[in-house]
């Protein structure tokens, strides 16, 4: 470096430490026009550039200095923190991915990438990642905390919690790893624990400014204390989007229907809005329109050989609140039966048979007819069980309930011709309703409105329609038929899947197994008739799309 570039940089950086920002621009801009890859005064320039605020100028300069120094992490890092500020979450990952493809000891992109595919539902890749971070960097007391929120979305709640109490002993003023022990504990019926818990919770929350509100209110729900908690959420003027879904239930649960349905949508709205989500209707309308494509070719039999002697997939099908979750847990109570749970692994078959055949799902018809091809789709999906420890042995069967797959349906039976589907129906009204009143994200964002609910129901029931036409025809299974006549549908269910019915299965709700869904409260609960019929309090509201759902009732003999 030329003495006077070095005396430049020295004077620049003493210029930072003392915040003068514009002298150390200045300083960086003059070595730079003497020489303008010099990395140091790059530097000098972006933490100007952040100081002031400008995003774009500090991205152009990150992004100039990964050129220049590719094997150099911490731009990478800088820049990736840039983007996840701007809500550019999938450029991030792509610097995440690029940095840890580039050194895999970087632990604090592991730390971020594995945060980024939590807080995305991405589980199981994000504790992966959440685990590296800790290995490389250590028991980092936020990092507990993430591994441990993300390992109860799984529903690993035994795993989870001593990761939660060594984040809160290692650091006992953070709130999240207080407030998440305090989610657990409930969420495994220890209501007395989480009361303490949040208790110790709201004291933190308290010296920081903040509440525990909504977490109180969740808690008590669960509880004889319902009421209670609605008075407290129907204290505040201003709630956030999963408190006032919380509220829009526990006001419905008190019959004041229409208040629960204007809190419902509204929360939704404010749901999409913060995280800038809305109905991917034409990208739903392309896989649609493959999949019918697919299902008017004359199905091959392409003889793949079955993986003996490991736990085969059980397909549950069926739209989000329609009973999936319940069936699951009728199944997972059987001995021989291991619970998945929502697996993501048939929501990347479109990018994995573009890859496979070199053209998009749509135009991938024929070859998809390709023994070969057929072959890596179903290694795929069971190397993808095998890294879940579903395929361990002691089951004979495991449970995939990831909503909507129905809609993959001709390539489950390309695939896994002998596996047994199961498709859940329940009247579509009543799965409106409930999907207006919890928080999801399947079906492409459908469920923050109820007309693209509505529009994607009777979208879905075409298809599964028109696969019918075509022989693809999975065993049915009726909501309101189960909960009228649990055992007579258990021995039928059971008799599908190929396994003598269990006594356990009768009281699936005593099973201490954790469904992380939203449904996890009511599959604790003895099975009732409460929720059939539910639309007929919302029929007002639900008048505008009675006519896009009227020829999924009528199939449905609603």
């Amino acid at each position: 470096m030329h003495v006077a570039n070095h005396e430049l940089i020295g004077q620049a950086r003493q210029a930072v430490r003392s915040g003068d920002y514009m002298r150390a621009e200045s300083l960086a801009g003059k070595v730079l026009r003497a020489a303008p890859d010099m990395a140091e005064a790059l530097e000098i320039l972006f933490l100007c550039q952040q100081a002031r605020q400008d995003h774009a100028g500090a991205e152009g300069t990150l992004r100039r200095i990964v050129r220049l120094m590719p094997t150099k992490q911490w731009p990478r890092g800088d820049l990736a923190r840039l983007l996840l500020a701007a809500g550019r979450e999938s450029e991030a990952e792509a610097v995440l991915r690029e940095a840890i493809a580039i050194d895999d000891r970087h632990g604090e992109a592991h730390a971020m990438l594995g945060g980024l595919l939590s807080e995305r539902e991405t589980l199981i890749p994000g504790a992966h990642h959440l685990r590296r971070a800790i290995d490389l960097s250590g028991k980092h007391p936020q990092l507990l905390a993430n591994l441990g929120r993300n390992l109860m979305r799984q529903g690993r709640l035994e795993e989870a919690e001593p990761l939660l109490r060594d984040a809160c002993a290692a650091a006992p003023d953070l709130l999240l790893p207080a407030v998440h022990l305090a989610e657990l504990a409930e969420q495994q019926d220890r209501f007395d624990d989480a009361i303490a818990l949040l208790d110790r919770a709201e004291r933190i929350a308290r010296r920081q400014g903040r509440d525990v509100i909504a977490q109180r209110a969740q808690l008590l729900s669960r509880t004889p204390r319902w009421q209670d908690a609605l008075d407290l959420l129907d204290g505040l003027p201003d709630l956030a989007g999963t408190a006032l879904l919380l509220r829009a239930r526990l006001r419905d649960r008190a019959r004041r229907f229409e208040a629960a349905w204007t809190d419902a949508v509204a929360a939704k709205a404010q749901l999409a809005r913060m995280r800038g989500h809305a109905y991917a209707r034409q990208t739903a309308e392309a896989l649609f329109a493959a999949m019918a494509n697919l299902a008017q070719q004359p199905l091959v039999d392409v003889h793949l050989s079955r993986s003996s002697g490991v736990p085969q997939p059980i397909f549950i099908l069926g739209f989000p609140r329609s009973g999936t979750t319940m069936v699951e847990q009728v199944l997972a109570s059987h001995s021989r039966v291991r619970a998945g749970g929502e697996l993501p692994f048939l929501n990347a078959l479109p990018v994995l048979i573009e890859r496979a055949c070199g053209r998009p799902l749509g135009l991938a018809v024929k070859q998809l007819q390709d023994e070969k091809i057929v072959g890596q789709i179903h290694d795929f999906y069971m190397r993808q069980a095998a890294d879940h420890g579903l395929l361990a042995p002691g089951a004979d069967f495991f449970t995939d309930k990831m909503p909507l797959n129905e809609v993959y349906l001709p390539i489950l039976r390309l695939a896994f011709p002998d596996a047994p589907v199961v498709a859940v129906q329940r009247d579509p009204r009543d799965v409106i309703v409930s999907a207006m009143q919890h928080d999801m994200t399947h079906g492409f964002h459908c469920a923050y409105r109820a007309e693209d609910a509505a529009r994607h129901f009777a979208a879905v029931s075409d298809l599964t329609s028109n696969f019918k036409e075509m022989g693809i025809d999975p065993y049915v299974l009726r909501y309101e038929r189960f909960v009228t006549d649990q055992a007579n549908e258990t021995a039928q269910l059971m008799a599908v899947i190929g396994l003598p019915p269990e006594p356990a299965q009768e009281e699936f709700h005593k099973v201490r197994r954790h469904a992380p869904t939203p449904s996890y409260a009511q599959v604790r609960e003895p099975l009732h008739r409460r929720a059939a019929g539910r639309w007929h309090n919302y029929a007002d509201q639900l008048a505008a799309i009675q006519p896009i759902l009227a020829k999924a009732v009528a199939r449905g003999g609603y």
